[in-house]
C-alpha cells in the first residue's frame, strides 16, 4: 500500500479503503456491535468506521474505538483487507483485557461479546453486517497462533 512518509494514505489509497474495523478479543469471545444506519438493520459487525481524509489506518482504528466504545488499545495487529461493497476494509485485531463501561448510543444500537461459534452462526443466518467478520476473526486467530509459537 502506498502512502506518504508520515504514514497517511495517498489519495489513490484513500479512495480504495472504505473503513477500518477492529477485532477485540477477550478470552474466547469477540466484541461485535450493531451500528445505527439507514441500510443496516440489526446486523452485527466489528467496531470501527470511515477513514477521514489524510488519516492513516491505525489512527482511524484508535479514533473509532475511542469514539464508539471509549476504549484505548495499545497494540493493534494488522489482520488483512476485506472487500465489502466494492471497497477494501482494513481489519486490525488485539487482545483486550479492559471493560467497556459505556458506548456511544448515537453510533451504536448495541454491543455484545460472542464466541467464534456464535459469530459463525450469525454468518450462517446472514446477520453479519459486512459478511467478512467470521473470516477476519478466523484469520486473526491464525495470526496470533503463529505469533505465539
Amino acid at each position: 500500500m502506498g502512502g506518504d512518509a508520515d504514514g497517511t494514505l495517498s489519495r489513490t489509497d484513500w479512495h480504495r479503503f472504505r473503513t477500518v474495523r477492529c477485532i477485540l478479543k477477550q478470552g474466547d469471545r469477540f466484541l461485535l456491535v450493531v451500528h445505527h444506519g439507514r441500510f443496516v438493520f440489526n446486523r452485527w459487525g466489528l467496531p470501527g468506521g470511515r477513514i477521514e481524509y489524510g488519516e492513516d489506518l491505525i489512527a482511524t482504528a484508535r479514533r473509532e474505538l475511542r469514539e464508539e466504545l471509549s476504549v484505548h488499545v495499545a497494540d493493534l495487529a494488522e489482520v488483512g483487507d476485506y472487500r465489502y461493497k466494492g471497497s477494501l476494509n482494513r481489519v486490525y485485531g488485539c487482545e483486550f483485557d479492559g471493560r467497556i463501561l459505556e458506548f456511544d448510543r448515537s453510533e451504536l444500537k448495541k454491543i455484545g461479546w460472542h464466541t467464534l461459534a456464535e459469530v459463525v452462526t450469525l454468518a450462517e443466518r446472514n446477520t453479519l453486517h459486512a459478511g467478512f467478520e467470521a473470516q477476519a476473526i478466523h484469520d486473526y486467530l491464525k495470526l496470533i497462533g503463529s505469533a505465539q509459537k
